[in-house]
């Protein structure tokens, strides 16, 4: 046994280090080549020296007085430290010591166990630059944002809201949206809600009426999507609340209706041996942002190494638990698993091993489980009894999943084999494996949650579909670049101007997240305002420059291309006024495929009093074809850093001169991102005319 424990040590993919505390300066006396590999220094350079020398000149470290303090306790300690290898170079290490007492219970020896912990550090300091971009976004939103419980109750609320509502936020969170919706739209309201729940829908979008604070009315463009846990049950709704009361007023000053606008659908995200688990579970739990096939990577590391059969439970933030995960050593008894799942239960008052731990948060050990007539005795003779005697659980670990100071569940391990009792090494060892796959589901959760989120924001910065125009074919593409969670800054609309014309516009706004929604709002608003009142394009690019200069910091800014179509005038074709504001010039596609450039001045919007913009006029006839985009076509780059370019953009529309509109969009948005082999590096934007 001793022979064995030896070389485990030394096969142990974590760095193990012994010292004597009772020679001078507790020097180290073995490391194991594990250690070696990490730190980059030999045993020679190690052995007879103080453990310090690893933390350079970082002597201060905040954790360094918890590490001494358990030194000269003579206890165990957890601590993560910054060292540095021998090369120089900077990792965290995460320590774990235990101090070894002979019989007489006098201490011989601190033993230490290092894990270079340097990717886990980095990827959570990813998660909380995604979490603090996640709250920007949300609270400098310029539409209304919300998350609203199941029962109606406001949970979070951004400023906007609580400015169109006339509530603060802490009063906001005090009542439900029951108790500020009008009576009159409460009804149907609730009939939308009741029909997501049922799963008749996902997303609804509705126009009503909030009660201010001051018992003023406010009209809303409401749109609500549901969030649903992982087992299908609802968790939460996101609500984004546009004020159109001014658009309302409108409406009834002129009879007329604006297209609504909606949301489109949000969507919802064992090892090979005992020691050498740990260093299998840090590049298996981190590749997934997935956090149930997380669950289920974890399982599968400790089956079959370290248990027969192993079960994942879930506590779900309503206090409910779901087994999301189980695994068996015999593929064929894992159906047992998911009838099990049937009769187990967390309740209070239960008394199964998960239970407890779900209720304490400490870890449960059972080396031997008890005969068949404790279970029949307890339970009766019952399918959930003969679902056990064929898995035939004979040794028993279940420990808490822990991150952040919350338990999110229980890992459980049962070991069918008699030649298999698990011990407090195996606890350690399956508590340090917990430890990792809890923080891996916590921040797979809060990415999944912020995704959706910035997902549900973009959608409400673009029109939800195209219009019908008579005589004239509309395609669109867009797509955004970046992280999940980040809001882009490309955006087009199509609007229905008072004399029965059409404004179309597309636009590309400075930098992505918070303040690139808060400029695309801006944009798309202004200019729906500014059409109402005059549709000559380079007049509503002209309101939209003054609108950013009196609104928006110098350094925001947006490039756009605007034109108004006379679908229905006496002329042949359909009657087009182009203006641009430092856009890419708009290509005009004839029928025989020759491609010409609209090219009229214009400066960005937002940067200069006067953006000097003028009119060009034409006449599309029919066959002919107009293509807006934005730059993230022409600077689109290939891995060897070629640009898409202009060139090769007039020679793709060209070749798609006899397509619909609605193909030819999808047709270059696909070749583009072809182009970048799936990585764009920037939004695209894509608005495509055709006169039939």
């Amino acid at each position: 046994m001793r022979r064995l424990l030896d070389r485990a040590v030394a096969a142990s993919s974590n760095g193990i280090v012994i010292t004597d505390p009772n020679r001078p300066d507790d020097p180290i006396v073995y490391v194991n080549p594990a250690f070696e590999r990490m730190t980059g220094y030999a045993v020679e350079d190690a052995r007879g020296r103080n453990c310090r020398f690893l933390q350079g000149d970082e002597r201060d470290q905040p954790a360094l007085g918890e590490l001494r303090a358990a030194l000269r306790d003579e206890r165990e300690c957890r601590v993560v430290l910054r060292n540095y290898r021998k090369d120089g170079s900077l990792f965290w290490n995460e320590l774990y010591i235990s101090p070894v007492h002979d019989e007489a219970g006098r201490l011989t020896n601190f033993v230490g166990v290092q894990n270079d912990i340097t990717e886990r550090r980095r990827i959570e300091e990813i998660l909380r630059e995604s979490e603090e971009r996640f709250r920007a976004t949300f609270e400098h939103a310029a539409v209304g944002a919300a998350q609203v419980g199941i029962d109606g109750r406001w949970l979070r609320v951004n400023s906007h809201l609580s400015e169109i509502v006339g509530y603060t936020k802490e009063e906001m969170l005090q009542r439900t949206f029951q108790d500020i919706t009008h009576p009159e739209d409460l009804e149907s309201d609730l009939e939308q809600v009741q029909a997501m729940l049922r799963g008749e829908s996902e997303i609804y979008s509705m126009e009503k009426r909030y009660v201010r604070k001051d018992g003023s009315t406010v009209w809303v463009n409401l749109t609500v999507s549901l969030v649903r846990e992982a087992s299908g049950e609802p968790r939460y709704f996101i609500s984004v609340v546009e004020d159109i009361s001014e658009r309302k007023r409108i409406e009834e000053e002129r009879d007329l209706l604006l297209v609504r606008e909606q949301l489109a659908r949000a969507e919802a995200v064992a090892a090979r041996g005992r020691l050498a688990l740990l260093a299998a579970a840090g590049p298996a739990l981190a590749a997934s942002l997935d956090y149930e096939e997380t669950l289920r990577r974890a399982a599968r590391l400790v089956v079959p190494n370290l248990a027969d059969w192993c079960l994942l439970d879930i506590a779900e933030e309503d206090g409910r638990v779901h087994q999301l995960a189980a695994a068996h050593a015999e593929p064929e008894k894992e159906d047992l698993l998911r009838r099990l799942a049937e009769h187990r239960s967390f309740g209070e008052e239960d008394p199964g091993s998960t239970a407890e731990v779900l209720r304490t948060g400490r870890s449960v050990l059972l080396p031997g489980l008890p005969d068949w007539s404790f279970y029949e005795r307890e339970m009766g003779v019952d399918e959930h009894l003969e679902l056990l005697r064929e898995l035939e659980p004979r040794s028993l670990m279940s420990v808490p999943l822990l991150a952040r100071g919350r338990t999110l569940g229980a890992m459980t391990l049962v070991s069918s084999r008699p030649d298999r009792r698990y011990d407090d090494d195996d606890l350690l060892l399956v508590e340090n494996l917990a430890y990792r796959c809890a923080l891996a589901v916590d921040n797979a959760r809060l990415y999944r949650d912020r995704s959706e989120i910035a997902r549900t924001l973009q959608r409400s910065l673009l029109p939800p579909h195209l219009p019908q125009i008579p005589g004239v074919e509309l395609g669109a593409e867009y797509l955004p670049a970046g992280e999940a969670n980040e809001v882009g800054g490309d955006f087009y609309d199509v609007i229905n101007t008072i004399e029965d014309g059409w404004v179309c516009v597309i636009g590309d706004v400075r930098g992505k997240g918070a303040e690139a929604a808060a400029v695309t709002a801006l944009a798309r608003y202004t200019i729906r305002a500014v059409t109402m009142r005059n549709d000559l394009p380079s007049e509503v690019l002209s309101g939209l420059n003054e609108a950013m200069l009196r609104q928006l910091p110098e350094d925001r800014f947006c490039t756009a291309a605007c034109a108004r179509l006379e679908p229905q005038d006496a002329a042949p074709g359909v009657g087009i006024d182009v203006s641009r504001a430092g856009h890419p010039p708009p290509l005009l596609v004839r029928a025989d495929g020759t491609v010409e450039e609209i090219s009229c001045p214009g400066r960005a919007l937002g940067v200069f009093p006067d953006a000097e913009l003028e009119d060009t006029h034409l006449r599309l006839m029919s066959g002919e074809t107009i293509v807006f985009y934005t730059d993230g076509v022409t600077e689109a780059r290939d891995p060897d850093g070629n640009f898409f370019g202009e060139e090769r953009l007039h020679r793709f529309v060209a070749a798609h001169a006899g397509e619909d509109a609605e193909s030819l969009a999808r047709a270059l948005k696909n070749t583009v991102l072809e182009f970048q082999e799936g990585y764009p590096r920037d939004d695209l934007a894509l608005l495509v005319l055709r006169a039939v």
